[in-house]
């Protein structure tokens, strides 16, 4: 990993809507309880560095994006017309925790994938991303397929690949303690969170914790 000042970075919260509140829908649980002081700390730890850099004559700012699903199935709790069950709020609204700032773009998917039917590649060449720091939801399924795309495509413009170590594969992050899913058929949400990272680890991204992330990219100005 490193600096965000020294080299252009881009933060990904994927998916971070109110439909994942149902209480029925995606399973009777989720795993990874820090999942939303996770995700909000690293936020706010991006914006923090933009502020600072805002400062200074030549800032080198994150790229903070979010990436929005609206199913097209009339039957998914991420379709448009969804509300949160017993409110009135739309289920394809952000949690409050990741309420984008108007300085942050919103991509809005139909797919798993945030690179579908979106610009996310397009803005990412265009920043000069040299480090791509994912997060959200669901670890197994768009947060999973984002990353793998993002690798093979090549998004940070290097010819980057597994390196036996997983250090420095492809520049791309995920911050594995800033995702969360569910139970899935017979496995457990624990079980299909931690063997998904797993499968991205060393050969796709960097799998590091939200405290290491923080330290290493945003620890120094």
């Amino acid at each position: 990993m490193k600096p965000a000042h020294s080299t252009p970075t881009a933060l990904v919260i994927i998916d971070v809507q109110q439909a994942f509140k149902h209480p029925t829908y995606w399973g009777a649980y989720r795993s990874n309880p820090s999942f939303e002081n996770n995700i909000a700390a690293l936020l706010s730890a991006a914006r923090a560095h933009n502020e600072a850099q805002a400062k200074i004559d030549k800032p080198q700012p994150v790229l903070i994006i979010h990436i929005h699903h609206h199913s097209t199935s009339t039957g998914s709790a991420l379709h448009p017309s969804a509300k949160v069950p017993g409110t009135d709020i739309l289920a394809i609204e952000p949690m409050q925790y990741v309420n984008p700032l108007s300085s942050e773009p919103v991509l809005v998917k139909n797919v798993n994938s945030g690179f579908i039917g979106t610009d996310l590649e397009a803005r990412l060449r265009a920043f000069g991303a040299g480090q791509l720091i994912v997060t959200g939801l669901t670890t197994d399924h768009c947060v999973n397929t984002t990353v793998r795309m993002a690798a093979n495509l090549q998004v940070l413009g290097d010819q980057g690949g597994p390196d036996g170590t997983g250090e420095g594969v492809h520049g791309i992050i995920v911050a594995g303690d800033a995702t969360a899913t569910h139970p899935r058929a017979s496995f457990d949400a624990e079980t299909v969170h931690a063997v998904t990272l797993a499968s991205l680890d060393g050969e796709f991204a960097q799998v590091r914790n939200t405290k290491e992330v923080i330290a290493s990219v945003f620890g120094s100005q």
